[in-house]
């Protein structure tokens, strides 16, 4: 996101010397206590405090944990309290945070192309993934709605280019040296985002705010772990869709603009952790050197170009989803089409908000998404050398969280289809669903699931 560790070469690992070229879990672990000891990064945020499970692959570590679960076996290869296991343990899906044994635990994958990193770059996204296990204890609020995401109007052609111009307008700030300017153009991306969040609906304003203190500030972390003293901002900006992915630059990016401006904030927005960064920034702003008398206005050629770079990429977005469903409808290999039974519909169990394109009221899961309900799951995934995806039906107003009425799977090997009853069972490279109350008919390389009306109690 695999099979028990046998006596005899547990043994054999926990005798060995310590190799000369060690796992990347081993190096990125040693990485992460380095970088950890050396500096702070925020106010009351202890890294080693915080369990980190890696997988490299082969194994997967658990560092520094207070029980770990049984199928870890204490391991004396590392300096580091770690315990390891053979295979991917069931919750380390992706660089993020899980229950493992009762505690929640940072999560590393170093696998694949991944093994390659430098250790340094491994450590810092650990550091970054360690960062969200501490918010989410002592700030549950930081983080936005990814329902609303799902909805953001990217195809408004105004709203995009007062967001690129905000972004202009932050570049040009980290680039400065002159504090008046810098202070005179932080205070015009304030205005442009002012502007830009009064033209849209509340709840996409506080879908970006609550995302910049989650993901940006992560990011933030990450970036100080490798020395960075701020952020690149790609010449283009980002595409209308990348909306998530903008934040991961402009979170970090206003973080260090502070840092300049107002060292120390930090501790501010610790202890007031109701605020959201622009308002920060917005509040350092108000003390700090006046701007220049002739202004920081972007020039009115730049504007110009931005405004019908704008037009003509909110244009593209609808282009752009006809293309993607056209191309969906004609993937080869074989296909797995779920329908709900009425009034019972599926629910998302999870899913991967970075690899989801909206093609008007369906939604394209690229990557990863689970759905559900009490008699069904199915769970498709990018595994195993497959490149699934998943166009998923709402039946209400929000294309995922009102409830799906199907879900289509494509790009699958031949699956193996098991029924027993009414019990339907698929299994394949990248997709397994198991439901009961179900029938399934096999047509070409289509295998349509219906679920069956519950009887009711």
């Amino acid at each position: 996101m695999r099979r028990p560790i046998t006596f005899a070469l547990l043994g054999a690992l926990l005798a060995a010397p310590l190799p000369a070229q060690p796992s990347q879990a081993l190096a990125a672990a040693r990485e992460v206590e380095r970088i950890a000891s050396s500096r702070t990064f925020w106010p009351g945020f202890d890294p080693l405090s915080i369990p980190l499970a890696i997988y490299d692959g082969k194994s997967t570590w658990l560092f520094r944990h207070p029980a770990p679960p049984d199928d870890f076996e204490p391991s004396t290869i590392s300096s580091i309290r770690s315990h390891v296991r053979d295979g991917r343990h069931p919750a380390v899906m992706a660089n993020s945070s899980a229950d493992i044994g009762g505690t929640t635990t940072a999560t590393l994958l170093a696998d694949g192309a991944r093994a390659n990193l430098p250790p340094t770059q491994l450590a810092a996204t650990a550091l970054h993934e360690a960062f969200h296990v501490f918010q989410r204890e002592r700030h549950p609020g930081w983080q936005g709605n990814e329902g609303d995401l799902l909805l953001y109007p990217i195809e408004d052609a105004n709203l995009l280019a007062l967001r690129r111009l905000e972004t202009e307008a932050l570049r040009a700030a980290l680039d400065g040296t002159d504090p008046a300017r810098t202070a005179c153009l932080g205070r015009l991306v304030v205005d442009y985002r002012t502007q830009r969040f009064a033209a849209m609906d509340s709840a996409f304003s506080a879908y970006e705010r609550g995302t910049e203190l989650n993901e940006g500030l992560a990011t933030y972390i990450q970036l100080l772990a490798l020395g960075r003293t701020t952020v690149d901002i790609p010449p283009e900006e980002f595409p209308a869709g990348d909306v998530r992915l903008r934040i991961y630059t402009i979170g970090p990016a206003i973080a260090f603009l502070l840092d300049r401006i107002r060292p120390g904030w930090q501790q501010s927005l610790e202890t007031h952790d109701g605020q959201h960064l622009d308002a920060v920034l917005a509040g350092a702003l108000t003390g700090a050197v006046a701007s220049p008398d002739e202004g920081c206005a972007l020039p009115p050629a730049q504007v110009a170009t931005i405004r019908q770079t704008a037009e003509r990429d909110a244009t593209a977005v609808v282009v752009r989803r006809a293309e993607l469903r056209k191309r969906f409808d004609t993937r080869a290999g074989w296909r797995v089409i779920i329908t709900a039974a009425d009034g019972q519909p599926l629910w998302p169990q999870g899913f991967d908000p970075l690899n989801i394109e909206r093609l008007g009221h369906p939604l394209l899961h690229t990557r990863f998404v689970s759905i559900g309900n009490d008699a069904c799951k199915a769970t498709a995934i990018d595994e195993g050398g497959v490149d699934v995806e998943v166009l998923t039906d709402g039946v209400g107003p929000h294309p995922l969280f009102n409830g799906l009425r199907r879900a289509e799977v494509a790009g699958l090997a031949k699956p193996v289809v098991a029924i027993s009853g009414d019990r339907v069972t698929i299994t394949t490279a990248g997709l397994q669903m198991d439901c009961a109350r179900a029938t399934a008919q096999e047509s070409g390389n289509t295998v349509r699931v219906s679920l069956l009306t519950a009887p009711r109690p």
